[in-house]
């Protein structure tokens, strides 16, 4: 796993968030603010408004991150939902990050972050009525171990939605935002995918093949001349370097030319 962490580490996050927002007051700072900064997943906000949507928590449940990042989503979901949201992550950066950005957005009291590996998570069986792992997989090699986990601490009726790039046709072009190269990638095919989910004892209620969406929000970018927009710089660059841009770009191009998929699996667990 140290791979993972040394892949994303990295030191002054939250200051460059905070230089690149504008007008940027530190004690009023709100969540919303972030967002175009710390949604670190494909389609960003938009992907997380709508997986929002689908679970659509309640104030009194309790949602889990599964490799939370700076946190982005789990805040919105404290922000939007009024639920409470406990994030793990491998990389102590982030996970320094999403804590400091959280208390700055007056979150503190909803959310909570802890280095933690997912294939070992530090919660009793039973305690989510929901989870999320946006974009993980593919930085997982043992992903039947995760999933397991995350089976382990939803209660029963409690959904799960991940969201992962999956192998369609030869290898993609590397580096890619999770991996320079493909021996620290962990790509599967969306068939295996799927099994590894019925196997832990998920019922799956849906697959949504996302390729599509991910396409046409670049090329909108593109044709519109945000290319990095001012505001973001793309999330990427502004948190994880400059060289994620090109990182990027070989991820748009291996789904544009059938490499790569992007699939969303909501799963529940039943009984």
């Amino acid at each position: 796993m140290s791979n993972v962490t040394t892949h994303y580490g990295s030191d002054g996050i939250v200051e460059r968030i905070l230089a690149a927002i504008p007008d940027a007051k530190i004690d009023s700072l709100s969540a919303a603010q972030l967002y175009p900064f710390d949604q670190l997943h494909g389609r960003e906000l938009v992907a997380t408004q709508e997986h929002a949507a689908r679970l659509a928590p309640s104030p009194t449940d309790r949602i889990l991150d599964i490799g939370s990042g700076i946190g982005g989503p789990a805040r919105f979901l404290a922000a939007t939902y009024g639920c409470d949201v406990d994030g793990v992550d491998l990389t102590p950066a982030f996970v320094e990050a999403s804590s400091r950005l959280t208390k700055l957005s007056g979150l503190s009291d909803k959310v909570r972050f802890q280095e933690a590996d997912a294939t070992q998570l530090p919660f009793a069986d039973s305690t989510f009525d929901a989870a999320i792992c946006f974009y993980v997989g593919m930085n997982i090699a043992d992903k039947a171990a995760v999933i397991g986990q995350a089976f382990r601490v939803l209660k029963s009726g409690g959904k799960l939605i991940w969201t992962e790039a999956v192998l369609v046709g030869e290898e993609p072009y590397y580096p890619l935002p999770w991996a320079v190269a493909p021996a620290t990638s962990h790509l599967v095919d969306g068939n295996t995918l799927k099994t590894l989910f019925v196997d832990a004892g998920f019922q799956i209620d849906e697959i949504i093949d996302e390729t599509g969406e991910h396409v046409e929000l670049a090329l909108k970018r593109a044709s519109a001349g945000i290319v990095p927009s001012p505001a973001q710089q793309q999330a990427n660059e502004i948190v994880l370097g400059a060289e994620f841009v090109q990182r990027r770009k070989n991820y748009i191009r291996s789904l544009s030319d059938g490499k790569l998929a992007s699939l969303a699996i909501i799963a529940s667990k039943m009984g």
